[in-house]
Parts: C-alpha cells; structure tokens; sequence
C-alpha cells in the first residue's frame, strides 16, 4: 500500500479594495517562509545592535569597569608627586630670582621669604648663605646668558631724567606709584588687545607666568634699569631676546591673581630701587 505524501500546507494573503471589495493584490507563501522571515529580522536586529554597541559612545554604558591593578596606581602616584617636586622648585627658583631682581632680601629661616623696605635694608646683616644665593642668581649672570656682552655698572651713567623711555602704552593712570602700599608701579588701563611696548632697547631677563602678576616680562636695559610689564594676556617675546626701544612684547590683559580688571602693571627699576614711572614717561 503506497503512502500518501503529505501536502504542505500553503497559504495565501489577499489584499482587497475596502470600497469595492476588488482584490488588488495575492501573496502565496508556505509555513517556512514565515520562520525564515522572522529568523531574518531577528539577525538584522542583533547585527543592528551590534554595530551600536561597537561604533557608538553608547557600548561603554555596558563595558565592564576597567580597573587598574595596585602596582599601576603606585606608578601613576610616584609620577604625579615627582612633577609635583619639580613644579614647586621651579615656583621657588622662579620667586627667588624675582627677589633678586628686585632688591628684596631672602631669609631662610624656616623656608620663609621676607620682604624688607629699601630704607631698612641696610640695617640686616648679610648673611653667608643669603651672599651665596645672590652670587649664583646674580643679575650680571642672568645677562650673561642671555649674551649680554657688556655687564650694567652700579651707578648709572646717565641721570634718569635724561633718558628717553618710549611709554609702554597710552592711557589713564587707575592706581598710581605708592610705596607705603607696597605699589610699586603704576596700573594703567588701555583697551583690550594693546600692544605693549619696551620703554628701551635691552635684553628681555624673565618671560614667564607667576601666581600673583600672571604673565610677565622682565627687560634690562642700560644705566642699570630694569622695567617689568605684569598681567599681560599673552607674551611676544622670550627669555634672551633682545628689543629695540618702541618693539612690542606683550599683550594687555588681566592675568594673575592681583589683577582685578584689564591693565597694565608696570614698574621702572634703577639700581635695585623701584622709582616713580610718571616722572620720567608721560602715559597720556
């Protein structure tokens, strides 16, 4: 007796008019096509999430956490205190050599550094270790390497008055020289983005970033005169150029943590002693 094959079920989908009831469209299809169909849209699906996962910032929400095993936290620590080394003794080179420039005296009790008025410095005893700090960062050195060839005498050879010094911009005084305060400048507002310029031909000593006076220019020039340009948004020049009188080295800005607005500090230094800029450059 001969077996009777089995008929495979088939079915068909039509699609009819609602209005008419004309059939506009039929679909015959077996039982297999609909689990091939669902098999495909399942694979697509997965291969769509996927490609999500994979490409897109989104596959780090399920990432398990990347964690850093003991001996890489003890590295990435001993680094961060070494630059942390380093940073301190450059602020501290950087802070003496200030004081240097300027005339102030350095005590070294207990790490701590003084600042003494010019009218009682002669009164302090010079101590071995402080002659020995000044004559390592002595200004004469610094000249030298900036390739000075000729060391600034102690006495001027010319008085002050008698120099022309170009001003360094053009603008009201907000904050005039007073000593008392420990002013030792003038504060002088300009509009923002002004250049500023070297009072005189010389050698740029310091060009750099400071806590307090944010981005500042330090510039020799003859008759031991020494001019500094603080708060400036940004530097023209480095450590070891030379200027001519009139160059611009900076731009005006309001950088540091002593700077409460857009302007210039600028100060005038003459054998060690700050003077008075106004008597000698007329700002207007």
């Amino acid at each position: 007796m001969e077996e009777k094959k089995k008929k495979e079920n088939r079915f068909r989908l039509v699609l009819f008019s609602e209005s008419t009831f004309e059939e506009i469209r039929s679909f015959n299809f077996k039982t297999w096509y609909i689990g091939a169909s669902i098999a495909a849209v399942a694979l697509l699906t997965i291969g769509i999430m996927i490609a999500i996962l994979v490409y897109t910032p989104l596959g780090t929400l399920f990432a398990p956490p990347n964690y850093m095993d003991t001996e890489e936290l003890l590295n990435l620590r001993e680094k961060v205190l070494q630059l942390e080394e380093s940073a301190s003794a450059q602020n501290l080179y950087i802070k003496n050599l200030r004081q240097l420039l300027s005339g102030e005296v350095i005590v070294d009790a207990d790490s701590s550094v003084t600042q003494i008025h010019e009218d009682s410095i002669a009164n302090i005893p010079r101590i071995e270790e402080d002659e020995q700090l000044r004559r390592t960062f002595d200004l004469d050195q610094q000249l030298e390497k900036v390739g000075s060839n000729q060391i600034a005498n102690t006495a001027p050879s010319k008085p002050l008055n008698q120099l022309y010094l170009v001003p360094p911009i053009t603008g009201s005084i907000s904050m005039p020289f007073d000593p008392e305060k420990n002013h030792l400048g003038v504060d002088i507002n300009a509009p923002p983005n002004t250049a500023i310029k070297s009072i005189m031909d010389g050698y740029i000593i310091f060009a750099g970033w400071t806590l307090e006076t944010g981005n500042t220019i330090g510039i020799q020039h003859d008759n031991n005169l020494i001019s500094f340009y603080k708060h400036n948004s940004s530097l023209l020049k480095s450590t070891g150029t030379y200027v001519k009188a009139g160059e611009a080295v900076a731009i005006i800005g309001n950088t540091g943590t002593l700077s409460s607005g857009p302007h210039l500090h600028f100060e005038l230094w003459q054998s060690g002693k700050p003077v008075d800029p106004q008597n000698y450059i007329n700002f207007e």
